[in-house]
């Protein structure tokens, strides 16, 4: 009983500080969507977008390593092996800085972004990594109240200047852009303060850490990017196909959107668990109890979010500026592509489980290949629409190839569920 009331104590709270992390973009639109024009709004996301690619790159996925590692921790130099991947960290991060510098042209043409930012953009990624891989520590040490108080607090931290950078000090997208920077940088420096201090962290590096970690993170770069492809990749060929003005009204739609992902998310960082222990001693009743139970799922997220995309337009008359109006006829595509985004929730855990990661990331990568030239042709044909459009055809894809994948990894009773009346 008691670690039932831990798990779902630790859950709210690892919800609530998702929720506020994520609700922040949310809850500066009113203000940021009457203060900056849609082409410095469409900046804004750039400048965010291009953080997230490069987050692929800066640590090559190593602090995922770190969770894992911490479960072996009696067996191995954990703080050394913690200091490792920030030596993998800074080592990925001097060659993403150079790459930068190399394609700086190409680069700036490509997201309409000054190469300052685009090189600041790369310092705040690898602030990312340090300060995923300290909420990484204390999320396996069972400590949510210290990984939700850090996340809270930089949360804060990125609203406050924000809005004190663009509100008083009238820096346009900059200001924005540089809250998320300077927020992100002060809680990496605490971050890494913090595993030096306590002892997470002791250098030197191990070359055989190095190995283990790198054999864990590099595996999924491919199946990063093919999200990436999927889920960011139409904010760049918006801006390059159309303009900054229509990016910035894109991104209106993709942040309301993200508030019912964020809705499925929680959902499944609570239901996961149970399925995986609900699968370990499976019957038949019980696995058609979970299929059916998944169908009833399906069909709620879809509801949801046509009533959302319905409710949209005349929603956003009153949360954001006039000029931003125009995407309230795009919210029913990105909260359908999310709606496919929570049922792929449901059917990868079954992937997971069977430890098929690399056909995941195979159909993942795919894909996100396949959403590139669709999101360009519907872009042609049905203007900034039509990345809305891509987005969630790219979505049910993946949804679609992941389910295929999850039967064959762990069955399941999806067709006679559906019809059977009683346990066989």
């Amino acid at each position: 009983m008691t670690e039932r009331r831990n798990l779902v104590s630790s859950t709210l709270i690892y919800t609530f500080t998702n929720a506020l992390g994520a609700g922040i973009p949310f809850l500066m639109l009113p203000v940021l969507t009457r203060v900056l024009v849609p082409a410095d709004y469409g900046r804004v996301a750039m400048f965010s977008v291009v953080v997230t690619v490069l987050g692929a790159l800066t640590g090559l996925n190593v602090h995922g390593a770190v969770g894992i590692r911490y479960l072996a921790r009696d067996k191995l130099d954990f703080p050394r092996y913690v200091a490792t991947c920030l030596a993998i960290l800074g080592a990925s991060t001097s060659v993403v800085i150079i790459m930068v510098l190399a394609l700086l042209p190409l680069l700036e043409r490509f997201t309409s972004l000054p190469g300052t930012w685009l090189l600041a953009a790369v310092v705040v990624s690898g602030g990312q990594f340090v300060i995923q891989l300290q909420l990484v520590i204390w999320q396996y040490a069972k400590s949510p109240w210290k990984y939700g108080a850090f996340k809270v607090g930089q949360s804060i931290l990125d609203a406050g200047l924000s809005l004190l950078l663009v509100l008083a000090f009238g820096l346009s997208w900059q200001g924005r852009a540089a809250g998320i920077g300077v927020a992100t940088t002060v809680a990496a420096a605490l971050a890494l303060i913090l595993m030096l201090r306590v002892g997470w962290a002791r250098f030197p590096a191990s070359s055989a850490y190095a190995r283990d970690a790198l054999l864990f993170g590099a595996p999924l770069v491919p199946h990063v990017i093919g999200g990436m492809l999927i889920a960011m990749i139409d904010r760049f060929l918006v801006s390059n196909v159309l303009n900054l003005a229509s990016t910035g009204v894109y991104m209106v739609s993709v942040q309301i959107g993200s508030v019912f992902a964020l809705a499925t998310e929680s959902f499944n960082r609570a239901y996961v668990p149970w399925l995986l222990e609900s699968l370990d001693s499976s019957s038949v009743a019980r696995e058609r109890h979970i299929v059916r139970f998944t169908y009833v799922y399906f069909v709620a997220v879809s509801l949801v979010a046509l009533l959302m995309g319905l409710l949209a337009p005349a929603a956003l008359n009153f949360i954001v500026g006039e000029k931003y109006h125009a995407a309230g006829s795009l919210v029913v595509y990105m909260c359908l592509g999310f709606a496919f985004g929570g049922m792929y929730y449901m059917v990868a855990p079954y992937v997971f489980l069977r430890g098929r990661t690399a056909s995941l990331a195979a159909i993942t990568l795919t894909c996100g290949l396949l959403n590139v030239p669709l999101c360009y042709w519907l872009l042609k044909h049905n203007g900034v629409a039509g990345a809305a459009q891509a987005f969630m055809l790219a979505q049910a894809m993946l949804f679609a190839g992941t389910w295929v994948l999850a039967n064959k990894s762990r069955p399941m009773p999806w067709l006679s569920a559906l019809f059977a009346t009683k346990p066989a």
